[in-house]
């Protein structure tokens, strides 16, 4: 678990402490201090050496009673050191108020008090660490080899560069597993307008790939386009119609505040009804058990809305006959299969050089075994080895190095298969404590967890949904290992998620880390709540006065509270009193995003401890006086009218890394945030005339760390005509809302960006021509007037590095002319609400063109768009319009339609298909001018399947038949 970093964590906490104690202050305390630390670093060694051990012999060193007890005395010893700490700084303060003037003596004595509870409690601690060394010693353990080969270490650059240098291909690369490319195709025909069946059961055990399918069928851009309502609902295992509904109608209006438990199914549907107006939805249901099934009743027999749902289930559920549905299995690989899906994981050689390997063939056997055909378990261990050297010995001492474990394991405490964003993600790592820089001073707390979180990616430990450019937006743990890992963690005490685990574990730990999932959070014993550390509530039903009950439960026992972290993120408007929080001493992350909530505590700016403040999405109108949180790290804010942020510099704030929501009013605000010289985030609103000043220019200018920077002028006034980024070389995403003056203009750009956003901008063609000389630029999004000229030319070798184009709203422009040459390494294109643009010339030479799409054109715009790309050489993707589709390979037939039908398929060469129904045969003709590997094809309504293995084609096209009885 946490224990190593929990003990590396105490040593840094009491070493801090022993620095900021006088020369006057107690010298047998301090020496008893020291040698309590002397002794932590001793059981740090044993822990280390336990670790190895693990990871030499592959088995674990301690058992899970063990570990829990091992976690119970590190977080007694962790206790007592805060209360320590916290003690120590209420009287330091009181010091500071002249209390201690007043009454000397009882001054005295509280800090005699607090030292001999101290020395106390870390006498307790070492003698529990000794009689648990002992017990493993005894059981034969003891021989463990501190020298054993260490696993990768962040400090080894040229390793480091090897593995993480993949991540950028893990997440571009489309999920999905090996087999089930039929089954996508299949999948996406179905949800078509017009077609049927309207419920398609996705069936197979844990791991087959059912949510990766679904899944990567739900993110689609042409699915996206044709359901403008969609909503993924985590059916729970205690079936309530009236939530699933609930969580539906949210996710089609997420400006609705739902209150399941007041509304009936009827009221909810109907308001389901009212919202979709007669459009298009599509539902996914995940993990679907027998009780819920009668839902799909009530949602198909309504007349409002078209909805297509799809279930992922594990059993064969028994669909309710008025539905037409369609169930889809998934089952185990073959061995061919497997092994093609591991070779494409693990990504640390050429497939043809590791086959002629000797070894790899040899653990190509026990890989295939031990997988069994399961896809998440090829998967899951194919990203565990790849990270290893290609030494395929060290292979069997992989593990889960200490570094990433409790960040792994932390994952744990968010609900099943729940969206966590990366940023929050981050955040609570930094904050939990997880994750420790080697050295402060050249390395940020976020870059080592950023670290983390890519090694748990290329491991395929956790699951990655991606924003539309690319970028991790979202992730989570995947089922198979959240029901293992989880449960694990609970169980030692690591978390806890309800008062039902918090009662089992109560002999071995008081709870420190609590997350509701459901219920209500009064029902927590006092008792248990003393020593917590972290709260997440995930139940956004809680009732508002219920948070200030429980936060009083924290601190009414000592009058303070250890709590470190309260995420309170879409609570409505939770109860926060000055009163309770700045009790809260040493309260690093407070996240009040999406509560709403209409003013801020005035404690909250004034907690001295506090690292990320998020009150983004709110209500808060009063001025927030940010001036003494000297260690605010991230800032965010929510940016309307009303909404003010003083930022006082004389003191205080120079620690910030992120600062998002601010509205500059003034050009007096600017002295004070160009001294934020550690900024990488900065996202700033404003009237024209102090964006587009000279000082804002000269602001920014200073602020040489920037890795993002939105600017935004609020009338649409000159964006700073003299701001040049040249010297800002980490600078990578940069989004400008506001007109952009030739002057200075090829200055205007870093040396490194990758992203660039322009909004209203009225750029010209010779403006875009300096554009296209940017050679590190991956992403371009033209939006909103940001082009002025009727016509856009890329020429010959502009945009050498471009993967993904955006072009919205963008009325003037009438032609679009790409030459030969400019964006060769295009994959993603969207066009949308460009209403005068013509059918662009030289589409035809983006060989790499994977998706596009097309929105608000006419649809002579896009059969256009659909011919110039079929004459591609090599299609890679098919294209989708509003209203009609290229069909893939993939026919089906239906009994009662006795129609021949035709199609244009569009897969790797091009070609038609055709098939005829004769009773209950369907012969379907293919013509192709390539070689095909394989066709597959399925009678829905008779249940039967045909295939065709051999390859057949070449080079003068050939026509094949194949009939399906």
């Amino acid at each position: 678990m946490d224990a190593k970093v929990s003990v590396s964590r105490l040593i840094e906490k009491l070493q801090d402490f022993l620095r900021g104690q006088a020369s006057t202050s107690n010298a047998m305390f301090k020496k008893q201090v020291q040698t309590t630390i002397n002794n932590l670093h001793s059981f740090e060694q044993f822990l280390q050496d336990a670790e190895d051990c693990e990871a030499s012999s592959g088995c674990w060193s301690m058992n899970d009673q063990t570990v829990a007890q091992v976690l119970k005395a590190i977080y007694s010893a962790d206790d007592a050191t805060d209360t320590l700490l916290i003690r120590n700084e209420l009287q330091q303060i009181r010091f500071r108020r002249g209390e201690n003037q007043t009454s000397p003596f009882k001054f005295s004595f509280t800090s005699l008090c607090s030292h001999i509870l101290f020395i106390h409690e870390m006498k307790k601690f070492m003698n529990e660490v000794r009689r648990l060394v002992k017990k493993k010693e005894e059981a034969g353990t003891s021989d463990i080899n501190a020298t054993t080969s260490r696993l990768l270490s962040f400090e080894n650059d040229q390793e480091y560069g090897r593995c993480w240098g993949r991540i950028h291909l893990f997440l571009e690369e489309t999920d999905y597993f090996v087999g089930t490319e039929q089954k996508m195709n299949e999948l996406f025909i179905r949800l078509k307008p017009h077609e049927f069946p309207k419920v398609i059961a996705v069936v197979g055990e844990g791991g087959l790939g059912k949510t990766t399918l679904a899944t990567t069928l739900y993110n689609r851009v042409d699915v996206r386009r044709n359901f403008t309502n969609r909503a993924w609902v985590q059916v729970p295992s205690l079936f309530d119609a009236r939530y699933v509904l609930a969580d539906i109608l949210r996710q089609i209006n997420q400006a609705e505040l739902v209150e399941e438990s007041t509304a009936s199914e009827d009221e909810l549907m109907v308001r389901i009804g009212e919202r979709l107006n007669g459009g298009r939805c599509l539902v996914v249901l995940e993990g679907v058990g027998v009780e819920s099934i009668q839902i799909l009743a009530t949602l198909l027999n309504s007349s409002q809305f078209d909805a297509r749902i799809i279930l992922t289930t594990c059993i064969v559920l028994n669909l309710p006959y008025q539905a037409t549905y369609l169930t889809l299995r998934l089952g185990l690989l073959n061995e061919e299969q497997s092994w093609k899906l591991f070779l494409n994981k693990f990504r640390m050689a050429e497939a043809d050089q590791m086959m002629s390997n000797s070894l790899l063939i040899t653990f190509k056997k026990q890989i295939l075994k031990i997988c069994g055909g399961l896809p998440s378990a090829i998967v899951l261990l194919a990203g565990l080895l790849s990270t290893k050297r290609q030494h395929y010995d060290d292979w069997y001492r992989e593990i889960a190095r200490a570094k990433i474990k409790p960040c792994f394991l932390y994952m744990g405490i968010f609900p099943r298969k729940a969206e966590i964003p990366v940023r929050r993600l981050i955040h609570l790592w930094v904050a939990e404590g997880f994750v420790m820089p080697s050295d402060p001073e050249k390395t940020n707390h976020e870059d080592v967890a950023e670290r983390c979180f890519k090694e748990l990616v290329i491991r395929n430990m956790i699951q990655v949904r991606r924003k539309s450019d690319g970028s991790p937006k979202t992730c989570y743990m995947p089922g198979f290992l959240y029901d293992f890992f989880s449960s694990k963690a609970e169980a030692a005490g690591f978390f806890h998620t309800s008062c039902v685990s918090i009662g089992k574990q109560s002999e071995l730990a008081a709870v420190r880390r609590l997350a509701t999932h459901s219920g209500m959070i009064n029902n927590f014993p006092f008792a248990f709540l003393q020593n917590l550390r972290s709260f997440i509530a995930f139940n956004t039903q809680i009732y508002a006065g219920d948070v200030g009950m429980f936060l009083n439960k924290i601190i009414s026992n000592r009058g303070f509270g250890l709590l470190y972290m309260l995420d309170l993120e879409g609570l409505y408007k939770p109860t926060l009193s000055d009163d309770v929080l700045q009790k809260l001493i040493h309260l690093k992350y407070l996240g009040l995003r999406s509560t709403f909530i209409e003013s801020l505590p005035d404690a909250v700016p004034s907690l001295p401890c506090l690292e990320t403040l998020d009150v983004k999405h709110t209500n808060i109108s009063n001025v927030i006086h940010i001036d003494k949180a000297e260690k605010l790290r991230h800032l965010y804010l929510f940016v309307n009218s009303s909404n003010k942020v003083r930022l006082d510099l004389r003191s205080s704030l120079t620690n910030l890394r992120t600062l998002c929501g601010v509205n500059i009013e003034s050009l007096s605000e600017l002295t004070e945030l160009q001294k934020l010289i550690r900024l990488r985030k900065l996202k700033l609103t404003g009237p024209g005339n102090v964006i587009g000043s000279k000082e804002m220019a000269e602001c920014i200018s200073k602020l040489t760390k920037l890795q993002y920077l939105k600017l935004r002028s609020k009338d649409s006034s000159y964006i700073s005509l003299d701001l040049s980024l040249k010297e800002h070389e980490s600078l990578q995403d940069l989004h400008l809302l506001g007109l952009l003056s030739q002057e200075r203009f090829d200055n205007l750009f870093p040396p490194y960006l990758r992203k660039l956003t322009l909004l209203s901008s009225r750029i010209d063609v010779n403006q875009l021509l300096v554009l296209g000389q940017l050679p590190h630029l991956n992403i371009l999004r033209l939006f909103c007037d940001s082009y002025f000229g009727k016509q856009l030319i890329f020429p010959s070798e502009a945009f050498p590095n471009l993967l993904i184009l955006k072009l919205r709203s963008l009325p003037n422009l009438e032609e679009w002319i790409v030459e030969e040459g400019a964006m060769k390494y295009l994959n993603g294109l969207e066009i949308r609400d460009c209403k005068h643009l013509k059918p662009p010339q030289g589409l035809v030479n983006l060989e790499f063109l994977k998706q596009l799409a097309i929105t608000k054109m006419t649809m002579g715009f896009e059969e256009a768009v659909e011919d110039i790309l079929r004459g591609r050489k090599k299609v890679h993707a098919t294209l989708f319009g509003q209203n009609r589709a290229l069909e893939t390979y993939f026919a089906s037939h239906g009994g009662s339609d006795n129609s021949d039908r035709a199609g244009l398929w569009g897969g790797h060469g091009g070609g038609e298909w055709s098939y005829k129904p004769k009773g209950g045969i369907v012969e379907i003709i293919i013509n192709h001018g390539e070689v095909i590997e394989s066709l597959s094809f399925k009678s829905v309504c008779a249940n039967k399947e045909a295939e065709s293995t051999e390859k057949f084609g070449g080079e003068g096209g050939k026509t094949t038949q194949v009939s399906i009885f």
